[in-house]
């Protein structure tokens, strides 16, 4: 990753941070809640580099750091996120064709996200966080699966329209 995109890869993932902190998190899902930003980093990652992954897992990561209603440790996302980047870019992707089509952009998201948060709440617990009940943890996983793979239609093409408008001549 060149130091020319990083300010356009900060904006991208401020706006859409902010997007999910004002809006989605307002709208009452019927079942579970939806992660608007972790859908999107995760459509954004697979369209990376492997070493360009990770620096943006990191970026998303410490952006959803700032959350004013996270009650986990501070590094904690940027933990998952840069994991999970690295997972994506490095099994994932390759195991994929290199066009990527849009159901296994769907399926990649539903099942990145999902692994994210699994992730999320293995670490808080390690680190003294509280988890809920294995019914709400079940029911929230569920939630956000099934509605991230119905708005996938909508934030995947957003997405990917995004990522390559932060490349460069270079990287085009």
């Amino acid at each position: 990753m060149t130091i020319n995109r990083v300010p356009g890869i900060v904006a991208v993932f401020s706006l859409m941070f902010l997007l999910q902190e004002a809006l989605i998190n307002h709208v009452p899902f019927i079942i579970g809640g939806f992660s608007l930003y972790l859908a999107f980093f995760i459509v954004w990652v697979m369209q990376e580099e492997r070493g360009s992954a990770v620096a943006s897992g990191f970026i998303a990561g410490f952006i959803a750091d700032l959350s004013p209603t996270l009650e986990a440790p501070f590094g904690l996302w940027s933990f998952v996120f840069t994991v999970v980047a690295y997972l994506v870019a490095n099994n994932v992707r390759s195991a994929l064709d290199s066009d990527l089509s849009p159901v296994t952009i769907s399926l990649v998201a539903v099942f990145g996200s999902a692994t994210a948060l699994v992730m999320f709440l293995i670490s808080g617990a390690i680190l003294g966080q509280e988890v809920g009940s294995a019914n709400y943890v079940l029911k929230e996983l569920f939630g956000n699966s099934l509605w991230t793979l119905l708005l996938s239609p909508i934030y995947a093409p957003i997405s990917i329209k995004l990522y390559r408008a932060t490349l460069t001549a270079r990287n085009r």
